[in-house]
């Protein structure tokens, strides 16, 4: 055989296998179901994150992310604490039909009972796994672990579980996971940084304080015991359920440091979240990120703290932002709901939605304004004897108190801090929302009765840790 013959059998050889892995990229990246990156953010803010200022201190990141995406600045949780919220996007079921109440029942002390998410309700991941999709999850709120029925949908191997593990630990599994992904992949992964007690890396807590030129005495240090300790007395001592005000009140100066301890796990938590959002976009360009919150903080705006105890905007409001491939930017200022975050998924996935998920796709339906958005809580302990109930159809909300039957309505527009209560003023806004309270309330269960566990005592340490038992 000649040499000429040679070169071009070689060139042949080579274009050939060219072509393949050109069609395997463009098969890879261009036609193969997205890649869904599901972030969820533990007791974040909407408004931490800010798009308008050019070099936003508390979230960098996610605030220059928020204007190359569907960025819903107002977007509002079904509950005002985690468990009854990730139920919720999991199953695409509000909270008064997954069922998923309480984080303890203290009835007996000695043998605390927690909520379980019964396994006859088919969740987001088991539905993607059942259309091809690979499901990893990195797991870090001791409410969420598989016991608790959180784990559905994910392999054993495929779920990780670390009580509080930092921000820093969740992008490391989350990347190590998806190096290893050999189909479409749905990842789950959960940053808990911003929640209580607030004790964020020294670099990030040194960042904020010179981002906000606050004159903070830097030996200022609140320990995350007597943080947990107040915060219990004042929700009691609010809730008429403790005769003694806290025994230890905050300083306004400490105050300001708690805030700015809370603004520094943000800040942690952005830095990380940037790295897993710029690798998997770098390796996989199919991809899709959906980042929101489960719920908010409350820092004495309504003369409470923490989160779990009321519906007020500074605990039911969350940021969302949808980003990846196809997704044109808008920002959407109507309040929307997050109960429709399971049938958002299904849909930037072209998937038929499951019939079980309910709410709005949030993509599909972004411009629909003037809905009806439903919230409850109950608390994290049912001894708080709390039931909330709250409609929003923009700019009214209503609050009713469902054990005293106190109603409270607000204007969003005029009132945003929501400090006047105007429901003797307008009783025929009342009598509307509360309609949609009445019914939501005859709703039941899916499952025919409550189911829980008892709390065994390693789980019980790590509820501890963060205030829930």
């Amino acid at each position: 055989m000649s040499f000429k013959n040679i070169i071009f059998i070689a060139s042949l050889i080579i274009i050939g296998f060219t072509f393949i892995f050109l069609g395997y990229y463009f098969q890879k990246n261009y036609l193969s179901k997205p890649n869904i990156v599901f972030i969820l953010i533990d007791t974040l803010r909407a408004d931490c994150i800010n798009p308008d200022e050019e070099s936003h201190p508390i979230t960098p990141f996610l605030s220059k992310l928020a204007k190359q995406s569907i960025y819903f600045p107002s977007a509002v949780t079904p509950c005002s604490w985690t468990k009854p919220t990730i139920a919720t996007l999991l199953t695409g079921l509000p909270p008064e039909k997954h069922g998923v109440r309480y984080s303890a029942r203290n009835e007996n002390p000695n043998s605390p009972m927690s909520d379980v998410l019964t396994d006859t309700i088919i969740t987001l991941p088991e539905y993607l796994s059942q259309h091809g999709y690979e499901t990893y999850a990195v797991q870090t709120n001791a409410n969420l672990v598989p016991l608790l029925g959180f784990a559905q949908g994910f392999r054993e191997e495929h779920f990780i579980f670390a009580n509080d593990a930092p921000a820093s630990f969740v992008t490391e599994k989350s990347i190590q996971f998806i190096n290893n992904a050999k189909r479409p992949f749905f990842l789950y992964s959960h940053y808990m940084d911003p929640h209580l007690p607030y004790n964020p890396p020294l670099q990030f807590l040194n960042l904020i304080n010179k981002s906000n030129k606050a004159s903070i005495i830097e030996e200022t240090y609140i320990a995350p015991d007597v943080v947990i300790k107040y915060m219990m007395e004042l929700i009691y001592y609010n809730l008429g359920k403790r005769s003694d005000p806290p025994s230890h009140e905050f300083t306004g100066q400490e105050k300001q440091e708690l805030r700015r301890r809370y603004h520094a796990e943000i800040r942690f938590a952005d830095s990380e979240i940037e790295k897993l959002v710029n690798t998997v976009k770098k390796k996989f360009p199919n991809t899709i990120f959906v980042i929101l919150s489960d719920h908010g903080e409350e820092f004495w705006e309504h003369k409470g703290v923490g989160h779990g105890t009321s519906l007020y905007e500074e605990q039911i409001r969350v940021p969302l932002i949808i980003y990846g491939r196809g997704i044109k930017p808008k920002k959407i200022d109507t309040p929307v709901s997050i109960l429709g975050f399971a049938k958002t998924v299904t849909s930037l996935i072209d998937l038929p939605s499951y019939s079980q998920f309910e709410g709005q796709s949030l993509v599909a339906e972004i411009n629909k304004k003037n809905i009806s958005i439903e919230m409850v809580t109950w608390g994290p302990w049912k001894d708080m004897d709390l039931n909330l109930k709250g409609v929003m159809k923009y700019p009214w909300k209503l609050i009713c108190n469902k054990n005293t039957g106190k109603k409270a309505l607000y204007n969003i527009i005029e009132d945003p801090k929501e400090l006047k209560d105007v429901a003797e003023e307008y009783p025929d806004v009342v009598s509307k929302l509360m309609e949609h309270i009445e019914i939501s309330s005859k709703e039941k269960f899916l499952s025919p009765s409550e189911k829980t566990i008892e709390i065994p005592p390693d789980l019980k340490e790590q509820l501890e840790k963060h205030g829930y038992l």
